[in-house]
């Protein structure tokens, strides 16, 4: 969603640790060698044994030297940097196209492209994304107490995305019905792709309280390189602020609801950052409910690299709940399934989303004319254009 940060560094975007300039492969092509009477048998094209650090490749503009860089890179910070591809970077005119050959795209799991979110783009279009963000018009929009059928009172919270200068709203949207004293929430993020990590530490810790105190929220495992950053990358709920923007400052006292359930509502663009107070909050073992559409499924992260006018982002980590679970690359399926409709605004009292969350609420059970889950369902991912770009989605920031 932005800049990332590193794990715990400033102003990468996303998430922990040293990423610095890295990353081309050596082009192990020129000249020479062959298969000669010496029997010599030269090495592959994209070879990373006589790789140099990426940060040797760095600023050194001509096409095959970004290549290294390139190559470098990903050598080092890729997540699955053992699985790369075998590619001759002489088959590509542009690095971004040399980059992109590069990702490993052999199935998961879940038989989807193992990495469908790594990105190479012009460092202008970069911040423009980031420049697009800041000028939403806001990222909470909507916060106000509905009441289910039977008359339970509930809180509702639309919020759009995770992008810097959100908390502050968020925390004055949670205290409005915390102090409406309200029995349940529903979090809309139906159209929220992500953005900073530390913004949905902070929305899953205003969800639950005190008890949840220093239990895990997120860890963070980079490749098999840079243990030490795996180690260190450990996110913790907590009852006070973490990270300041500009209206609160760090360590102060957070408006909690205390709840043992959440409604979610959500979609195909429910992404990043956004699954991950989902995933956090299950792994702690608070009942979410999700009502809408499979979300994305990206538990992935990335630090930006810059370099001769390119923006990288290699997905670099992994994140995973209290429990250890991190795996839903298909995404997360609704509890109750119900299609929203473009028509009819999110939040109304025609809703069809908010509506089905406060029956839920009521019965349990999912209302009538929608789709309960179906555990025995073969996970699918939803083909939704997101509204942010997939690099855009899970952000750290130094404290």
């Amino acid at each position: 969603m932005l800049r990332l940060p590193r794990p715990l560094r400033g102003a990468r975007s996303l998430a922990a640790g040293a990423l610095a300039a890295l990353l081309l492969a050596a082009c192990g092509g020129g000249g020479g060698g062959g298969t000669g009477s010496t029997g010599t048998v030269p090495p592959p094209p994209d070879d990373t044994s006589s790789l140099l650090p990426s940060s040797t490749y760095a600023g050194q503009c001509s096409l095959a030297d970004q290549k290294r860089f390139v190559r470098s890179y990903l050598n080092e910070v890729y997540l699955w940097y053992r699985e790369v591809p075998q590619v001759d970077p002489a088959l590509y005119g542009g690095v971004a196209d040399y980059f992109h050959a590069l990702l490993v795209t052999t199935p998961d799991a879940n038989g989807l492209p193992r990495d469908r979110h790594s990105s190479a783009v012009p460092i202008a279009q970069a911040q423009s994304a980031t420049s697009l963000l800041q000028a939403q018009s806001s990222a909470v929009p909507q916060v106000k107490v509905v009441t289910s059928p039977a008359g339970r009172r509930s809180g509702y919270i639309q919020f759009n995305d995770h992008s810097q200068g959100s908390q502050d709203d968020l925390i004055d949207a949670f205290r409005q019905v915390r102090d409406a004293s309200v029995q349940d929430l529903v979090l809309d993020l139906r159209y929220n792709g992500g953005g900073f990590l530390y913004i949905a530490l902070a929305a899953a810790s205003m969800v639950t309280g005190p008890v949840s105190d220093n239990l895990v929220f997120e860890s963070l495992r980079y490749n098999d390189k840079r243990e030490a950053e795996s180690a260190d990358a450990v996110f913790r709920f907590s009852g006070r602020l973490q990270y300041a923007e500009s209206r609160y400052a760090r360590g102060t006292q957070l408006p909690q609801l205390n709840l043992k359930r959440l409604y979610v509502l959500t979609s195909g663009g429910t992404c990043s950052s956004s699954e991950s107070i989902i995933n956090s909050l299950r792994g702690i073992d608070v009942e979410v409910i999700l009502i809408g559409e499979t979300t994305c499924g990206k538990p992935f992260g990335f630090h930006r690299q810059d370099n001769c006018g390119y923006a990288y982002f290699p997905i670099e980590f992994q994140g995973y709940n209290a429990k250890g679970f991190g795996d839903y690359t298909a995404g997360m399926q609704p509890t109750c399934r119900v299609a929203d409709s473009p028509a009819i605004l999110a939040g109304s009292a025609t809703d069809p989303l908010l509506n089905a969350a406060l029956s839920h609420m009521d019965s349990g059970a999912c209302p009538a004319g929608t789709t309960a889950l179906l555990r025995s369902a073969a996970p699918t991912a939803q083909a939704v254009t997101p509204r942010l770009p997939a690099w855009a989605g899970r952000v750290l920031r130094t404290p």
